[in-house]
C-alpha cells in the first residue's frame, strides 16, 4: 500500500526528472525536438486560453451589477 506522502514524493521526483528525459529523447533526432516544442506550445496555448476563460468566469461571479435589469417587452 502506497501512502499519500510516498505518492507525493514520487510525483515531485518525476517532475524533476522529466526535463532530462525529454532532452534525452529530443537529442536523438532534430525532428523529435521540433515535435516536442510544438507539443509544448499547443499544451501551453490551450492552458492559457482555458485559464483566461476560467478567470473571467470567476470574476464574473464576483461582479455585482448595480444597474436595474432591462425592461421586459
Amino acid at each position: 500500500m502506497v501512502t499519500l506522502a510516498e505518492s507525493a514524493t514520487e510525483l515531485v521526483d518525476s517532475i524533476v526528472q522529466m526535463p532530462g528525459e525529454f532532452a534525452e529523447v529530443a537529442a536523438h533526432d532534430p525532428l523529435n525536438y521540433v515535435l516536442i516544442a510544438f507539443g509544448a506550445l499547443f499544451v501551453a496555448g490551450a492552458s492559457a486560453v482555458f485559464g483566461y476563460l476560467s478567470l473571467g468566469a470567476a470574476l464574473s461571479l464576483l461582479n455585482i451589477d448595480s444597474s436595474p435589469p432591462p425592461e421586459a417587452r
